[in-house]
């Protein structure tokens, strides 16, 4: 029996923000992740931020980041990803997630109110 494949929801036009945790053996790692479409085009390459954390020295804070102004044209249903960490010649990729796309429903933009106090 196969495992589900994990999932995240973006809406097209948000900002997609993604953080967690990883524990990586010892080293200076550096880490990639891009989104694909089922046939495997690239629809973005994610901005990936590593930050290695106090204690325990193997555990590292990751943020997956891409604007809104990017998001707006990404296209609806699901896309796959993965992260690709690397130190020296060791390469290691995380589990494949999938990112659903789903349509945005408020396109108007907040207005600004003013309220005597």
């Amino acid at each position: 029996m196969a495992l589900p494949t994990p999932s995240v929801f973006v809406k097209r036009g948000a900002t997609f923000s993604l953080a967690g945790f990883v524990t990586l053996p010892d080293g200076t790692w550096e880490a990639t992740s891009e989104l694909k479409s089922n046939n495997g085009d690239l629809i973005a390459e994610l901005d990936v931020t590593l930050a290695l954390q106090p204690l325990p020295d193997t555990r590292w804070g990751i943020l997956l980041f891409k604007d809104a102004t990017v998001t707006i044209d990404w296209p609806l249903g699901p896309l796959s990803c993965d992260i690709r960490f690397q130190y020296s010649n060791s390469v290691i990729y995380s589990p494949t997630f999938v990112v659903n796309v789903v349509k945005e429903i408020t396109d108007s933009q907040p207005t600004l109110i003013l309220r005597a106090g």
